[in-house]
């Protein structure tokens, strides 16, 4: 191990080791084994139909453009759950991001687009929302609302918090171009709203609007929980940690310039 590696393991090392345990008031946030794309949790039925409030939206039958605005259903009406994209960019599979599907598709803020950050807008208010989140890169955020009141922000540190410096889940675990990439980490995140909380808006950004970096999700699963699952590591980075655990996603080269 060189100086430079030495150097780059003990500044993330140091930076996870300094999280926080206080809970994100409201939300509980849970990681599937590595190589998930989908959530195992259980949901909801509605009324006595049998049908469960969940549905997911692959983007495999979207338009390979930038900036588009649909209203999806995820994937069925009858669980009765409908969200509006604004500004979504919509991209072929690559060793960034594509959960599979044909076609196979995912979504991204930023890359070398004008539009750093895009919205889904809910019909109703969720207690539930999970994706697979692909090759993560410094700069990546995550904000639920209610109305008009922030109920959550996720973040690269809070990631890192999740699934570590290194492991099992680094490099994309399929195809195409699966095993490439190894340096970020491809996670599926549930985020189970808690506590009488819900939402009814969530924005991907990329930050800052300057970066050429992107925020590849697929599989947005939405819904009303009734069982959780996945591993739990509800923490939040100190303050003082941040800025170190920013260090350290600069070295493992999550901070880059991407192909458009």
């Amino acid at each position: 191990m060189n100086i430079a590696n030495a150097f780059l393991k003990t500044a993330v090392t140091t930076a996870l080791a300094g999280l926080s345990s206080a809970s994100m008031a409201g939300f509980v946030v849970t990681i599937e084994a590595p190589g998930a794309v989908n959530t195992t949790a259980t949901f909801t039925p509605v009324g006595q139909t049998g049908t469960d409030f969940v549905g997911v939206e692959t983007f495999d039958g979207r338009a390979i453009a930038n900036g588009q605005n649909f209203t999806s259903n995820f994937g069925s009406a009858a669980h009765g759950i409908s969200g509006t994209y604004a500004g979504v960019n919509v991209i072929a599979a690559n060793q960034y991001g594509g959960a599979g599907g044909d076609p196979n598709q995912y979504a991204v803020a930023g890359l070398q687009n004008t539009l750093k950050s895009y919205s889904v807008s809910f019909n109703s208010n969720l207690t539930y929302f999970g994706y697979w989140l692909s090759a993560l890169d410094a700069g990546n955020q995550v904000d639920f609302f209610l109305g008009n009141s922030s109920v959550l922000t996720f973040t690269p540190v809070n990631v890192l918090a999740l699934v570590g410096a290194s492991g099992a889940y680094y490099g994309k675990p399929l195809n195409p171009n699966a095993g490439q990439n190894a340096g970020e980490p491809y996670v599926f995140l549930n985020f189970f709203a808690d506590q009488g909380t819900s939402f009814d808006k969530i924005v991907f950004s990329q930050v800052p609007a300057t970066s050429t970096a992107g925020y590849e999700s697929d599989n947005h699963t939405v819904g009303i929980w009734k069982t959780q699952s996945g591993t739990v590591v509800n923490s939040v980075p100190l303050p003082s940690t941040v800025s170190l655990t920013a260090l350290a996603l600069a070295a493992l080269g999550l901070i880059r310039r991407r192909r458009a």
